[in-house]
């Protein structure tokens, strides 16, 4: 099939863009789809993180960086749609980036991370409207805000979502991300939640992100065999 394409992007920084672009990334590759990161920050984060795996082991995705692409980026990803079955491309934390603009030209879904906090609310303002003008020149495009490092326990988390879920031009996805250390640790080893274990919460939250963004894209989400 002609690739999907993610675009993942947040023009403000900490709020776990290349982390869900590695771990939706990786966990479809490992359910048996031909699948590529397209790495759009100067700083390598998705590059690095994938490079940290073990030759005997190599991180399930593909990588390929892409940075000095900047607005041009839609043009080399169309080279390879037929080639992937998912690409993901994980954008640069800057503000007057035209990476974003670009991606989402050529995307089917793009996901913009937030943090359940104000300063990131605010922030998100702009991410939405990019979305949204990106959504009126493409129009397969979908958009869905991914609450990311939430702490759910929590009077601010439950509040703030409250207030995203409200949002009438951008739906909240119905699965979110904690606030857990093994996002951070499996870096060390140049891979998804999964190497810890299929038990662990972190992976449980990533499968069922997971099927929630294949079903968002018409996807089966059974694993699929690989050719």
């Amino acid at each position: 099939m002609t690739a999907k394409v993610v675009t993942v992007f947040n023009q403000k920084g900490g709020c776990g863009k290349t982390t869900i672009t590695i771990q939706l990334a990786g966990t479809i590759a490992l359910r048996g789809f031909k699948t590529l990161v397209v790495d759009m920050d100067e700083q390598s984060t998705a590059t690095r993180w994938a490079s940290q795996a073990p030759d005997e082991e190599p991180f399930a995705a593909a990588t390929m960086n892409l940075a000095a692409m900047g607005g041009k980026v839609h043009r080399e990803i169309r080279n390879h749609l037929e080639n992937y079955d998912f690409i993901f491309i994980d954008c640069p934390p800057a503000a007057l980036s035209p990476a974003p603009s670009s991606a989402m030209l050529i995307s089917d879904l793009a996901i913009i991370p937030i943090v359940p906090a104000p300063a990131d609310m605010w922030a998100s303002v702009a991410a939405k409207k990019l979305a949204l003008t990106a959504q009126a020149t493409n129009e397969q495009l979908q958009i869905r805000m991914l609450p990311n490092m939430v702490q759910k326990n929590t009077n601010l988390a439950k509040d703030t979502l409250e207030v995203l879920g409200e949002d009438e031009d951008i739906p909240l996805m119905k699965n979110w991300i904690g606030s857990r250390s093994a996002f951070r640790e499996c870096q060390l080893t140049g891979s998804t939640v999964h190497k810890l274990g299929k038990s662990s919460a972190a992976t449980k939250e990533v499968d069922k992100l997971t099927d929630e963004v294949l079903q968002i894209l018409g996807i089966s989400t059974a694993r699929r065999a690989k050719k």
